[in-house]
């Protein structure tokens, strides 16, 4: 894998799957934090399609001890 494109990848903070950046749907949160879209939606996320925003954010107190506030991916 090329340098430039191993910083497209990130892996979720919950479970550890490996999520593209461009390309996969996912819940930022902190500095580098990220969770995959399934894991945010385990933890009670809710994602408005139309929109293309989270209306309910994803629990993540056992993830972080402070949470920045949520960023785009």
């Amino acid at each position: 894998m090329h340098r430039t494109e191993a910083r497209e990848f990130e892996s979720c903070s919950d479970c550890g799957a490996e999520i593209h950046v461009a390309r996969d749907r996912s819940y930022a949160f902190g500095a580098e934090s990220v969770l995959c879209f399934a894991c945010a939606v385990r933890r009670g996320g809710s994602y408005d399609e139309e929109r293309d925003v989270w209306r309910q954010a994803p629990e993540l107190g056992d993830l972080a001890t402070t949470v920045a506030p949520e960023r785009s991916v």
